[in-house]
């Protein structure tokens, strides 16, 4: 199988690092916090003290970070992404915008990678679960290659289209979807108190 590697060892990627070695798969990690290499060790994963050392020889990465800029600079400026095998695949599941998705993406093709566009939900509690949600676009060999280490971290894996952008196209829209419903819930439960209801009891009925 692949060397596999994960890039982004916090409240998200951890979880998902602890899921993928549980499915057996041996994982290489790296983290800017030391104490987040510490606790992925302690889960039985490889740290490595820089990003292209967790990537170096790597089939297959999971980066999971923050924004693009952090998915830009772990990839390209502190050399992940030239330290990976040849036509490697890329499965970026941070949340981002589509035109970032697609820049990234095209950045990987021209060094020979392919990438999966593969924001998740599901939050802190999915990703130690194994019970994410995956929204995911790119290349058949992306996911062909990528589909032990989705099945690891996800119940389900919406296969998208086969261009980056898309997966973060569904991603923006789910998260609009989830903010209209919490004004909702708000604007709801600020009516029902007004009226005379129990939050508590109104808070069980609604949901």
């Amino acid at each position: 199988m692949d060397k596999t590697a994960i890039i982004g060892l916090g409240a998200m990627g951890l979880g998902m690092a602890g899921n993928i070695l549980q499915a057996g798969i041996a994982l290489t990690g790296y983290d800017i916090a030391p104490a987040a290499r510490e606790r992925f060790a302690a889960l039985g994963g490889d740290p490595s003290e820089t990003a292209a050392g967790a990537a170096s020889g790597a089939g297959l990465l999971l980066v999971m970070v923050v924004n693009a800029d952090q998915a830009r600079t772990v990839l390209f400026d502190s050399g992940a992404a030239h330290a990976l095998a040849p036509s490697a695949t890329v499965v970026l599941s941070s949340t981002i915008a589509p035109s970032d998705a697609r820049d990234i993406a095209a950045r990987l093709n021209a060094l020979g990678h392919h990438m999966l566009d593969a924001p998740v939900s599901g939050g802190q509690v999915g990703a130690r679960a194994g019970t994410l949600t995956v929204m995911a676009s790119g290349p058949d060999e992306a996911f062909a290659r990528a589909g032990s280490l989705l099945a690891a971290v996800a119940n389900t894996v919406h296969r998208l289209g086969g261009e980056a952008g898309i997966g973060s196209t569904y991603k923006v829209v789910h998260q609009l979807a989830a903010g209209v419903h919490l004004v909702a819930a708000a604007e709801y439960m600020a009516l029902g108190a007004r009226a005379g209801c129990d939050p508590r009891k109104l808070h069980e009925i609604v949901s």
